[in-house]
């Protein structure tokens, strides 16, 4: 009680006035917020297949009982839909000179799809966006983060709607002022992170631990609150504070800071000023990078390379400042260090990226399936609750006369002491079969409304649909409701590029090394690559530098068939039947064939295709050496038989 007593009187006295300013603006953004936080909460519980029930929309009265026998609906058509495909980057050059350039950051971005864990980002997505309308993706760059030769990395990151507070009024996030990102740590974490010392710090929002199990008793947790805002030059700017400590204040949170010397200015290097000696540093933003050596900068506009050294040759003067000529009369010259600088790329936009589910009027986050359904679901509870109790307490009765009993001993037999023979006629038993098919299709009946109103099929789920009576008549209905939520996967694929655009810029913005790259050739084999920064800097033509950022980001559509390697294998062997690789049985026909299955990385394909060249080189050094017997066992074509 002393200790917490002596926190809040700490708190007071020194909590510092930027830290009051944000905390007064998250709380009331956060309390105008509750209704929503609220509606993503009982969603959630929804989809964990929660036994209550919503009030009496009538009456308003609150519900005496649970549901004894829960099916859940809305589990069963969210898991329905999940899709496990990851929109592929597409990239287009809007300067046709850029066409290899997107190309190569594409394949980047390809890879980047698997060391920034976008694969499990986008598992848990499948289920939070349907669930509450939406989810956030966070971009950051990681300077622990990168191979070894790599100085950092993008880092990516789910966040969940319920820790993201925006401005009350505003429900497009690149025209908001400030939002809020609040998320739970502990405080070695924000130490490590930060490195500012929060022992004493308390969780100022409880409610974040009430989701995790046995966090609301671990004292080692608080709540890390991040705000980001537009500055007065309309950059994003940063500040994070935890409980009534500051952690974090940056008016450009996208610009470079470098450790500088804090008595001369100069760049730090290994914690020492190369200039003065001093280990003191603290950190200065840096509007400029200098070049250091001669770089090769594409002129924009064209194909044409220009090289910009950091030094010139300068004539050499006198003391009278006249030119110093050699011995043949030509004036000489000297080296001298231009310090060319090159301006620091900022991206200027807000580092998290919005996944709606579907379009909301109105509102920040996209309509829950939740919502549609929670009607139906609520109805199927308390059918199945009837049915439940019905049979459980159905069974089957015995009529006895009056004053008889049953003696029960526990042993095989029963017995009943009879006063006279017409008391044994009066002895039967009664069979309670309750009657619940009314119930059984009434729930059917809201099921179906519930799979109708998502745009589900029982084709789309892969259950036996009556109404489709041939393969074709199948596929028809599974694309029927394929079309119904291709408005979710049009969000998706939108929510993906958006996200590739970011990578880039932050990439663009904080890379100081090249990035190595993978992919793999048409013929199968692996091709590795490198993309540096500085392919993307650009002189235009009054000499100014800039840093081309003018590409198109989208998806490939054909991503998700390119993912599935089953599916691409079963279409390769349909072109090879339909004749699309040339005639059927012609070893040019398997190279081609082979080749294509190799690159979709079918197993052993290599060791056929290699077969295969052997053959044909085979029957390539057969048909040479007849071609050359030929003119030695036929002569001249006109020539009189010997005699």
């Amino acid at each position: 009680m002393f200790k917490r007593l002596k926190r809040m009187v700490k708190k007071s006295i020194e909590t510092p006035k930027d830290v009051s300013k944000w905390q007064k603006r998250l709380e009331f953004a956060k309390n105008q917020y509750q209704s929503e936080l609220a509606d993503m909460k009982k969603y959630q519980e929804y989809y964990e297949g929660t036994r209550k029930v919503q009030p009496d929309a009538n009456r308003g009265t609150e519900p005496t009982k649970v549901a004894t026998n829960v099916r859940n609906i809305v589990y069963e058509l969210i898991e329905s839909q999940v899709d496990s495909s990851i929109p592929m980057p597409k990239i287009r050059a809007i300067h046709p000179e850029d066409d290899e350039l997107a190309k190569k950051m594409e394949k980047f971005l390809e890879n980047k799809v698997k060391t920034c864990g976008l694969v499990l980002m986008n598992d848990a997505e499948e289920r939070t966006v349907p669930v509450v309308g939406g989810d956030f993706m966070r971009v950051e760059w990681d300077q622990t983060r990168g191979l070894h030769s790599e100085i950092g990395d993008l880092k990516i990151s789910e966040l969940h709607p319920k820790k993201v507070i925006p401005q009350v009024g505003v429900i497009d996030f690149d025209e908001m002022d400030y939002f809020f990102i609040q998320e739970l740590m502990t405080k070695n974490t924000v130490k490590r992170v930060y490195g500012v010392d929060v022992s004493e710090c308390s969780n100022d929002a409880p409610e974040m631990t009430d989701e995790i199990k046995g966090a609301s008793v671990n004292e080692d947790l608080v709540t890390v609150n991040t705000a980001f805002y537009r500055n007065d030059d309309g950059g994003v700017g940063i500040f994070v504070w935890c409980d009534y400590v500051k952690l974090l204040d940056l008016d450009e949170y996208e610009a470079r800071y470098l450790d500088k010397c804090a008595k001369c200015g100069a760049t730090m290097v290994n914690g020492v000023c190369p200039e003065c000696g001093s280990k003191k540093a603290e950190k200065r933003k840096d509007e400029y990078e200098e070049i250091v050596k001669a770089i090769e900068v594409k002129i924009a506009g064209t194909d044409r390379m220009k090289t910009i050294s950091n030094t010139e040759e300068v004539p050499m003067v006198d003391e009278l400042g006249k030119p110093v000529l050699d011995e043949t009369g030509k004036p000489k010259v000297t080296i001298k260090r231009t310090n060319k600088k090159i301006p620091y790329y900022r991206p200027n936009v807000y580092p998290i990226i919005l996944r709606k589910n579907i379009t909301a009027q109105n509102r920040l986050l996209g309509g829950s399936d939740v919502d549609v359904v929670i009607d139906q679901q609520d109805t199927i509870k308390k059918l199945g609750t009837k049915i439940n109790e019905k049979l459980l307490k159905g069974g089957s009765a015995v009529t006895l006369p009056e004053g008889l009993e049953i003696e029960k001993d526990g042993e095989e037999f029963n017995v009943i002491r009879l006063r006279n023979a017409a008391d044994k006629s009066m002895i039967d038993t009664i069979t309670l079969q309750p009657n619940v098919q009314n119930d059984q299709a009434y729930l059917e009946i809201n099921y179906a409304w519930a799979k109708s109103s998502l745009g589900i099929t029982d084709a789309y789920q892969g259950k036996y649909d009556a109404s489709a009576t041939s393969g074709t008549a199948k596929q028809y209905s599974i694309n029927q409701a394929a079309g119904r939520l291709d408005s979710k996967r049009t969000l998706k694929n939108e929510a993906y590029a958006r996200l590739y655009e970011i990578m880039f810029k932050f990439w663009l913005a904080f890379s100081d090394s090249p990035s190595e790259i993978t992919s793999t050739n048409i013929d199968g084999t692996a091709a590795h690559d490198q993309l540096e920064r500085k392919e993307f800097l650009r002189i235009d033509s009054n000499g100014e530098f800039y840093w081309n950022d003018e590409f198109i980001f989208e998806t490939d559509p054909t991503s998700t068939l390119m993912q599935n390697r089953e599916m691409m294998w079963n279409q390769t062997d349909m072109k090879l039947q339909s004749g699309a690789f040339g005639p059927v049985g012609n070893l040019e026909t398997a190279r081609a064939y082979w080749m294509i299955m190799k690159a979709n990385g079918y197993p052993n394909a290599s060791t056929v295709l290699d077969q295969i060249e052997e053959r044909i080189a085979q029957e390539q050094q057969q048909a040479q050496m007849m071609a050359q017997q030929m003119p030695q066992q036929g002569g001249m074509p006109n020539a009189l038989p010997q005699m």
